[in-house]
């Protein structure tokens, strides 16, 4: 199943209720049940009589295109659902104190549900409990946290991002070589899962060294200078396993600024990262774009909203994704957007044009 198919029948829109005024949500048809998922207990969250609904969103950071496309697509999201009378954003800043402190805040407004992308697994876990226990719908998007007492969990496999590339580059390495690894932002569960799932894909291969690994926060600008950093450090570099983002794009054009032969690297579905591979296929060069769809918050907020309308939702929710090739570039990679756009999003063309229009 791929992506923008499920976006030209514009997935997850809102369908009229026959049963009354309140809507049916009908999310992305990239969300599975996870294993072991059952149906959320709606009877522990007393829906308002007027049927309007205050929601919270705890971001993580505003650091890099994503999350940008992520802000964008859950705020239309939520302009859509007419069970949303106040929708509030809030930015942590990689700070777990802050995003302790903006969901506090949040409970102090009355919200009847936070959608929240955790800064740290542990960190919150004490304020979301309070929130889950005072009735609050709790849904944790994208990162995990180590609690029980969540409503909804809306998660991509990181671990199997990770070891999708790592076993790509250990066959186009042919099994041996030294690698240089882009790592996103240490300690959040996305990065850590990610590199787990690596590291287990590359530990097959006794002649695969890592040679270095650096946080670059999933960003163009952090990548260019990680990658260089590492470049300079590492004459011999057979193989770039990235934790995704725009690291990728910004990798590729240090190797070719520094005169290195292109390797095999690792990266995700970002317009920016499709172009430059497109740009380098004549040299060799070949990758694989695990995807992370920007859409998991924006379905966060659909999903909150279901469960406050006594709709049935599940606990658990996976995204159904497998990585994309070099046989996917031509169907997927927008000269009209720009590198910021990232592949799969559920805005309306439109809003696509009028945010990343060149």
């Amino acid at each position: 199943m791929r992506f923008p198919a499920i976006c030209a029948v514009l997935a997850g829109m809102l369908l009229a209720s026959t049963a009354g005024a309140e809507s049916v949500i009908e999310l992305n048809p990239g969300l599975g049940p996870a294993d072991g998922a059952k149906p959320v207990d709606v009877t522990r969250y007393e829906p308002r009589r007027d049927g309007k609904y205050k929601i919270g969103f705890s971001n993580v950071f505003t650091g890099n295109s994503w999350v940008v496309q992520l802000l964008e697509e859950a705020k239309w999201r939520a302009a859509g659902l007419p069970e949303i009378e106040s929708y509030i954003v809030t930015d942590a800043n990689f700070d777990p104190a802050k995003q302790v402190a903006d969901v506090e805040d949040m409970l102090a407004q009355g919200v009847d549900a936070i959608i929240i992308n955790p800064t740290s697994p542990v960190a919150v876990v004490p304020v979301l409990e309070k929130a889950y226990d005072a009735g609050v719908v709790v849904v944790i998007v994208a990162a995990d946290a180590q609690t029980e007492k969540a409503t909804v969990r809306i998660l991509a496999d990181q671990v199997k991002f990770g070891r999708d590339g790592g076993e790509f580059l250990a066959k186009a390495m042919g099994g041996k070589g030294k690698v240089i690894a882009l790592r996103g932002i240490a300690g959040i569960s996305v990065d850590t899962d990610r590199w787990a799932g690596a590291a287990e894909a590359l530990k097959a291969h006794p002649e695969i060294e890592v040679v270095g690994e650096v946080y670059a926060q999933w960003a163009y600008d952090q990548g260019r200078k990680a990658c260089e950093s590492l470049a300079l450090a590492h004459p011999q570099i057979d193989g770039v396993w990235s934790s995704g983002g725009a690291m990728t794009q910004a990798c590729i054009e240090v190797f070719n600024e520094l005169g290195r032969p292109l390797v095999p690297m690792t990266g995700e579905a970002n317009n920016g990262f499709f172009g430059a591979w497109k740009e380098n296929q004549a040299a060799g060069f070949d990758s694989i774009a695990p995807q992370n769809p920007t859409w998991m918050v924006a379905e966060g907020v659909a999903a909150a909203v279901g469960v406050l309308n006594g709709q049935e939702i599940y606990t658990q929710y996976k995204v159904i994704a497998e990585p994309y090739t070099a046989k996917d570039l031509d169907t997927l990679y927008r000269s009209d957007l720009n590198d910021s756009y990232w592949v799969g999003s559920i805005l309306p063309d439109e809003k696509l044009k009028e945010l990343y229009g060149n």
